[in-house]
Protein backbone atom coordinates (compact mmCIF):
# COMPACT_ATOMS: atom_id res chain seq x y z
CA UNK A 1 0.00 0.00 0.00
CA UNK A 2 1.75 3.27 -0.96
CA UNK A 3 1.61 5.71 1.86
CA UNK A 4 2.60 9.11 3.14
CA UNK A 5 3.16 10.69 6.67
CA UNK A 6 1.60 13.73 7.88
CA UNK A 7 1.78 15.25 11.09
CA UNK A 8 -1.76 15.89 12.87
CA UNK A 9 -2.61 18.59 14.81
CA UNK A 10 -1.76 18.15 18.07
CA UNK A 11 -4.49 18.00 21.21
CA UNK A 12 -4.30 18.67 25.03
CA UNK A 13 -5.11 15.08 25.16
CA UNK A 14 -2.71 13.60 23.15
CA UNK A 15 -0.10 16.51 23.64
CA UNK A 16 1.86 15.33 21.06
CA UNK A 17 2.05 13.87 17.06
CA UNK A 18 0.35 11.17 17.03
CA UNK A 19 -0.72 10.10 13.66
CA UNK A 20 1.34 10.03 10.67
CA UNK A 21 -0.98 7.68 8.67
CA UNK A 22 -1.67 6.20 5.37
CA UNK A 23 -3.60 7.83 1.98
CA UNK A 24 -3.49 6.45 -1.05
CA UNK A 25 -1.74 8.00 -3.96
CA UNK A 26 -1.27 5.67 -7.07
CA UNK A 27 2.91 7.03 -7.21
CA UNK A 28 3.08 10.20 -4.88
CA UNK A 29 6.88 10.49 -5.79
CA UNK A 30 6.43 10.96 -9.17
CA UNK A 31 3.91 13.95 -8.65
CA UNK A 32 5.75 17.39 -8.92
CA UNK A 33 4.84 19.79 -6.06
CA UNK A 34 1.93 21.57 -8.28
CA UNK A 35 1.41 25.33 -8.24
CA UNK A 36 -1.70 26.77 -6.68
CA UNK A 37 -3.24 27.82 -10.41
CA UNK A 38 -2.19 23.80 -11.56
CA UNK A 39 -4.06 22.70 -8.56
CA UNK A 40 -7.43 25.17 -9.09
CA UNK A 41 -6.90 23.29 -12.94
CA UNK A 42 -7.19 19.97 -11.51
CA UNK A 43 -10.14 20.72 -9.15
CA UNK A 44 -12.05 21.66 -12.37
CA UNK A 45 -10.86 18.94 -14.20
CA UNK A 46 -12.17 16.67 -11.60
CA UNK A 47 -15.47 18.56 -11.08
CA UNK A 48 -16.01 17.67 -15.29
CA UNK A 49 -18.78 15.76 -16.01
CA UNK A 50 -16.60 12.69 -16.72
CA UNK A 51 -12.88 13.08 -15.25
CA UNK A 52 -10.71 10.04 -16.74
CA UNK A 53 -9.18 7.44 -14.79
CA UNK A 54 -5.50 9.83 -15.19
CA UNK A 55 -6.94 12.20 -13.46
CA UNK A 56 -8.48 11.15 -11.07
CA UNK A 57 -5.28 9.19 -10.26
CA UNK A 58 -3.32 12.70 -10.55
CA UNK A 59 -5.49 14.22 -8.01
CA UNK A 60 -4.90 11.40 -5.51
CA UNK A 61 -1.12 11.92 -5.57
CA UNK A 62 -1.84 15.79 -5.48
CA UNK A 63 -3.33 15.14 -2.26
CA UNK A 64 -0.81 13.58 -1.25
CA UNK A 65 1.74 16.38 -1.71
CA UNK A 66 -0.11 19.16 -0.93
CA UNK A 67 -0.74 17.22 2.85
CA UNK A 68 2.89 16.53 3.03
CA UNK A 69 3.01 20.01 2.01
CA UNK A 70 0.69 21.34 4.46
CA UNK A 71 -1.45 23.06 2.12
CA UNK A 72 -4.44 21.95 3.71
CA UNK A 73 -6.94 24.19 2.62
CA UNK A 74 -6.23 23.34 -1.05
CA UNK A 75 -6.24 19.91 -0.35
CA UNK A 76 -9.60 20.43 1.73
CA UNK A 77 -10.53 21.59 -1.77
CA UNK A 78 -9.16 18.88 -3.93
CA UNK A 79 -10.89 15.99 -1.99
CA UNK A 80 -14.10 17.84 -1.63
CA UNK A 81 -13.49 17.55 -5.69
CA UNK A 82 -12.95 13.96 -5.69
CA UNK A 83 -15.59 13.08 -3.11
CA UNK A 84 -18.26 14.48 -5.34
CA UNK A 85 -17.73 11.92 -7.70
CA UNK A 86 -16.09 9.39 -5.59
CA UNK A 87 -17.96 9.33 -2.65
CA UNK A 88 -17.94 5.42 -1.57
CA UNK A 89 -14.03 5.48 -2.16
CA UNK A 90 -12.66 5.09 1.60
CA UNK A 91 -9.22 6.86 0.66
CA UNK A 92 -10.79 9.81 -1.04
CA UNK A 93 -12.94 10.08 2.08
CA UNK A 94 -10.01 9.54 4.37
CA UNK A 95 -8.16 12.42 2.79
CA UNK A 96 -10.52 14.33 2.88
CA UNK A 97 -11.49 13.66 6.48
CA UNK A 98 -7.36 14.30 6.88
CA UNK A 99 -7.64 17.39 4.87
CA UNK A 100 -10.47 18.89 6.93
CA UNK A 101 -9.00 18.01 10.68
CA UNK A 102 -5.75 19.69 9.45
CA UNK A 103 -7.19 22.55 8.16
CA UNK A 104 -8.67 23.44 11.69
CA UNK A 105 -11.97 21.89 11.22
CA UNK A 106 -12.38 18.70 13.73
CA UNK A 107 -16.22 18.95 13.90
CA UNK A 108 -16.51 18.96 10.22
CA UNK A 109 -13.91 16.43 9.63
CA UNK A 110 -15.35 13.97 13.12
CA UNK A 111 -18.08 12.63 10.25
CA UNK A 112 -16.32 12.32 7.34
CA UNK A 113 -14.06 10.12 9.71
CA UNK A 114 -16.86 7.84 10.57
CA UNK A 115 -17.68 7.84 6.77
CA UNK A 116 -14.37 6.61 5.98
CA UNK A 117 -14.18 3.73 9.16
CA UNK A 118 -17.92 2.59 7.64
CA UNK A 119 -16.48 2.42 4.03
CA UNK A 120 -13.43 0.78 4.83
CA UNK A 121 -15.37 -1.68 6.05
CA UNK A 122 -16.63 -2.37 3.25
CA UNK A 123 -13.54 -3.41 1.65
CA UNK A 124 -12.88 -6.73 0.55
CA UNK A 125 -9.47 -8.19 0.47
CA UNK A 126 -6.36 -8.12 2.13
CA UNK A 127 -6.39 -4.55 2.65
CA UNK A 128 -9.55 -4.01 4.61
CA UNK A 129 -8.15 -4.41 8.30
CA UNK A 130 -5.53 -2.11 7.41
CA UNK A 131 -7.63 0.26 5.90
CA UNK A 132 -10.12 0.10 8.67
CA UNK A 133 -7.79 0.51 11.78
CA UNK A 134 -6.34 3.72 9.59
CA UNK A 135 -9.81 5.56 9.88
CA UNK A 136 -10.09 4.14 13.27
CA UNK A 137 -7.08 5.96 14.38
CA UNK A 138 -8.05 9.05 12.68
CA UNK A 139 -11.49 9.14 13.53
CA UNK A 140 -10.22 8.60 17.49
CA UNK A 141 -7.71 11.78 17.26
CA UNK A 142 -10.26 13.78 15.96
CA UNK A 143 -12.90 12.56 19.12
CA UNK A 144 -10.11 13.55 21.43
CA UNK A 145 -9.45 17.34 20.47
CA UNK A 146 -13.19 17.48 20.78
CA UNK A 147 -12.49 16.01 23.62
CA UNK A 148 -14.62 12.84 23.55
CA UNK A 149 -11.87 10.34 25.25
CA UNK A 150 -15.12 7.90 25.66
CA UNK A 151 -15.45 7.41 21.75
CA UNK A 152 -11.62 8.13 21.24
CA UNK A 153 -10.90 5.12 23.34
CA UNK A 154 -13.21 2.82 21.67
CA UNK A 155 -11.98 3.69 18.48
CA UNK A 156 -8.62 2.94 19.39
CA UNK A 157 -9.24 0.07 21.30
CA UNK A 158 -11.23 -1.25 17.70
CA UNK A 159 -7.73 -0.84 15.66
CA UNK A 160 -5.77 -2.42 18.20
CA UNK A 161 -8.27 -5.65 17.82
CA UNK A 162 -8.24 -5.21 14.16
CA UNK A 163 -4.31 -4.78 13.71
CA UNK A 164 -2.66 -5.50 16.93
CA UNK A 165 0.82 -4.54 14.55
CA UNK A 166 -0.84 -1.06 13.91
CA UNK A 167 1.92 1.12 15.65
CA UNK A 168 0.09 4.36 14.88
CA UNK A 169 -3.20 2.73 16.73
CA UNK A 170 -1.11 1.26 20.15
CA UNK A 171 0.98 4.43 20.26
CA UNK A 172 -2.09 6.38 20.22
CA UNK A 173 -4.15 3.95 22.53
CA UNK A 174 -1.16 4.67 24.71
CA UNK A 175 -1.20 8.27 24.57
CA UNK A 176 -4.86 8.68 25.30
CA UNK A 177 -4.48 5.94 28.30
CA UNK A 178 -1.81 8.48 29.52
CA UNK A 179 -3.79 11.22 29.46
CA UNK A 180 -6.31 9.67 31.22
CA UNK A 181 -4.20 8.38 33.80
CA UNK A 182 -4.30 5.08 33.04
CA UNK A 183 -0.85 4.22 33.62
CA UNK A 184 -0.79 0.34 33.55
CA UNK A 185 -2.88 0.76 30.35
CA UNK A 186 -0.46 3.47 28.67
CA UNK A 187 2.68 1.31 29.41
CA UNK A 188 1.33 -2.01 27.99
CA UNK A 189 0.18 -0.09 24.49
CA UNK A 190 3.64 1.84 24.68
CA UNK A 191 5.42 -1.59 25.14
CA UNK A 192 3.95 -2.43 22.01
CA UNK A 193 4.48 0.34 20.31
CA UNK A 194 8.36 0.23 21.25
CA UNK A 195 8.05 -3.76 20.13
CA UNK A 196 6.95 -2.32 16.55
CA UNK A 197 9.17 -0.15 15.59
CA UNK A 198 12.12 -0.64 18.39
CA UNK A 199 13.76 2.92 16.69
CA UNK A 200 10.93 5.13 17.21
CA UNK A 201 12.14 7.73 19.57
CA UNK A 202 8.55 9.30 20.53
CA UNK A 203 7.28 5.52 21.57
CA UNK A 204 10.41 5.16 23.90
CA UNK A 205 10.45 8.80 25.45
CA UNK A 206 6.63 8.46 26.29
CA UNK A 207 6.99 4.81 27.67
CA UNK A 208 9.82 6.18 29.64
CA UNK A 209 7.93 8.98 31.01
CA UNK A 210 4.67 6.70 32.15
CA UNK A 211 7.17 4.49 33.77
CA UNK A 212 8.56 7.54 35.92
CA UNK A 213 4.83 9.13 36.41
CA UNK A 214 3.92 5.31 37.88
CA UNK A 215 6.90 5.16 40.16
CA UNK A 216 8.85 2.47 38.06
CA UNK A 217 12.03 4.54 38.37
CA UNK A 218 14.24 1.36 37.37
CA UNK A 219 12.21 0.67 34.04
CA UNK A 220 12.10 4.97 33.36
CA UNK A 221 15.82 5.03 33.51
CA UNK A 222 16.17 1.85 31.11
CA UNK A 223 14.06 3.56 28.39
CA UNK A 224 15.78 6.70 28.93
CA UNK A 225 19.19 4.98 28.38
CA UNK A 226 17.64 3.55 25.55
CA UNK A 227 16.89 6.52 23.97
CA UNK A 228 19.52 8.48 24.75
CA UNK A 229 21.74 5.73 23.08
CA UNK A 230 19.07 5.49 19.92
CA UNK A 231 19.00 9.04 19.82
CA UNK A 232 21.82 11.18 21.23
CA UNK A 233 21.12 14.19 19.28
CA UNK A 234 17.57 14.84 21.06
CA UNK A 235 17.78 16.42 24.12
CA UNK A 236 14.50 14.75 25.68
CA UNK A 237 16.33 11.98 26.34
CA UNK A 238 19.04 13.41 28.27
CA UNK A 239 16.90 15.52 29.77
CA UNK A 240 14.44 12.71 31.11
CA UNK A 241 17.61 11.05 32.25
CA UNK A 242 19.17 13.42 34.27
CA UNK A 243 16.39 14.57 35.89
CA UNK A 244 15.54 11.16 37.18
CA UNK A 245 19.53 10.81 38.38
CA UNK A 246 20.31 13.91 39.97
CA UNK A 247 17.04 13.27 42.15
CA UNK A 248 18.19 9.67 43.15
CA UNK A 249 21.28 11.51 44.22
CA UNK A 250 24.39 9.89 45.81
CA UNK A 251 26.66 8.56 43.11
CA UNK A 252 24.30 9.13 40.28
CA UNK A 253 24.50 12.89 40.78
CA UNK A 254 27.58 13.46 38.62
CA UNK A 255 25.79 11.19 35.34
CA UNK A 256 22.64 12.93 36.18
CA UNK A 257 24.78 16.78 35.78
CA UNK A 258 26.39 15.52 32.75
CA UNK A 259 22.76 14.36 31.09
CA UNK A 260 21.26 18.05 31.97
CA UNK A 261 24.69 19.52 30.30
CA UNK A 262 24.06 18.22 27.47
CA UNK A 263 20.22 18.31 27.10
CA UNK A 264 21.27 22.36 27.15
CA UNK A 265 23.98 22.27 24.82
CA UNK A 266 20.96 20.31 22.55
CA UNK A 267 18.38 22.73 23.07
CA UNK A 268 19.36 25.78 26.18
CA UNK A 269 15.74 26.46 26.60
CA UNK A 270 14.93 23.85 28.47
CA UNK A 271 13.84 25.25 32.03
CA UNK A 272 13.47 21.69 33.54
CA UNK A 273 17.32 20.91 33.14
CA UNK A 274 17.92 24.64 34.44
CA UNK A 275 16.50 24.10 37.54
CA UNK A 276 16.98 20.72 37.88
CA UNK A 277 20.91 21.75 37.41
CA UNK A 278 20.66 24.16 40.03
CA UNK A 279 19.08 22.05 42.72
CA UNK A 280 21.62 19.51 41.98
CA UNK A 281 24.36 22.43 42.10
CA UNK A 282 23.04 23.97 44.92
CA UNK A 283 22.76 20.35 47.00
CA UNK A 284 26.37 19.49 45.80
CA UNK A 285 27.90 22.40 47.45
CA UNK A 286 28.24 24.36 44.21
CA UNK A 287 25.77 27.54 44.61
CA UNK A 288 27.35 29.59 42.42
CA UNK A 289 27.37 27.15 39.49
CA UNK A 290 23.63 26.74 39.90
CA UNK A 291 23.10 31.08 39.92
CA UNK A 292 23.31 30.78 35.98
CA UNK A 293 21.11 28.30 35.70
CA UNK A 294 18.56 29.27 37.90
CA UNK A 295 18.31 33.00 36.54
CA UNK A 296 17.90 31.39 33.40
CA UNK A 297 15.10 29.19 34.21
CA UNK A 298 13.31 32.45 35.96
CA UNK A 299 14.06 34.16 32.46
CA UNK A 300 12.15 31.21 30.60
CA UNK A 301 9.26 31.10 33.91
CA UNK A 302 8.90 34.17 34.69
CA UNK A 303 5.86 33.77 36.94
CA UNK A 304 6.41 30.28 38.55
CA UNK A 305 8.41 30.75 41.97
CA UNK A 306 10.55 27.86 41.85
CA UNK A 307 13.84 28.84 40.48
CA UNK A 308 13.69 31.99 42.63
CA UNK A 309 13.46 30.24 45.73
CA UNK A 310 16.31 28.01 44.61
CA UNK A 311 18.27 31.82 43.45
CA UNK A 312 17.22 32.39 47.19
CA UNK A 313 18.67 29.35 48.76
CA UNK A 314 21.63 29.46 46.54
CA UNK A 315 22.05 33.48 47.38
CA UNK A 316 22.19 32.72 51.15
CA UNK A 317 24.58 29.79 50.53
CA UNK A 318 27.04 32.12 49.26
CA UNK A 319 26.48 34.97 51.64
CA UNK A 320 24.71 37.28 49.26
CA UNK A 321 21.97 38.11 51.99
CA UNK A 322 20.57 41.12 50.33
CA UNK A 323 19.60 39.15 46.66
CA UNK A 324 18.79 36.26 48.94
CA UNK A 325 15.87 38.47 50.73
CA UNK A 326 14.72 39.68 47.01
CA UNK A 327 14.07 36.20 45.34
CA UNK A 328 12.28 35.80 48.51
CA UNK A 329 10.03 38.45 48.03
CA UNK A 330 9.49 37.92 44.41
CA UNK A 331 8.38 33.95 45.50
CA UNK A 332 6.09 36.16 48.18
CA UNK A 333 4.66 38.29 45.73
CA UNK A 334 4.17 35.12 43.05
CA UNK A 335 1.99 32.91 45.36
CA UNK A 336 -0.27 35.95 46.33
CA UNK A 337 -0.49 36.87 42.99
CA UNK A 338 -1.80 32.70 42.56
CA UNK A 339 -3.46 32.84 45.38
CA UNK A 340 -5.73 36.16 44.41
CA UNK A 341 -6.56 34.79 40.85
CA UNK A 342 -7.76 31.43 42.14
CA UNK A 343 -10.15 33.02 44.39
CA UNK A 344 -10.88 35.68 41.64
CA UNK A 345 -12.18 32.45 39.61
CA UNK A 346 -13.71 30.91 42.33
CA UNK A 347 -16.03 33.85 42.75
CA UNK A 348 -16.29 34.53 39.48
CA UNK A 349 -14.93 37.70 38.81
CA UNK A 350 -12.17 38.80 36.12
Amino acid sequence: MNSFATTIALSVVFACSIAERVVIAQNPQSVEDPTPVAVSELIERVRSSDPDQATMSRALGVGNILLQGTRYSEAVELFKALAESQSQNPMVIYGYALATFNAGKAADAEPLAQRAVDLANKITGVDRSQRTADALVLLAVIQAVLNNDSAALKALQQAVALVPSHFDAQFSLGRLLFGMGDDSGAIRAFRMATNLQPANPHALFFLATTFERSGDIENALIAYRRLVNLRPEIFEGHLGLGVLLVTRGGSATGEGLKELLRALEINPNLYEARVALGRALIASGKALEAVDHLQRAAQLAPENPEPHYQLSLAYRRLGRKEEAAAEALIVKRIHESRRKLKVNKQSGVG
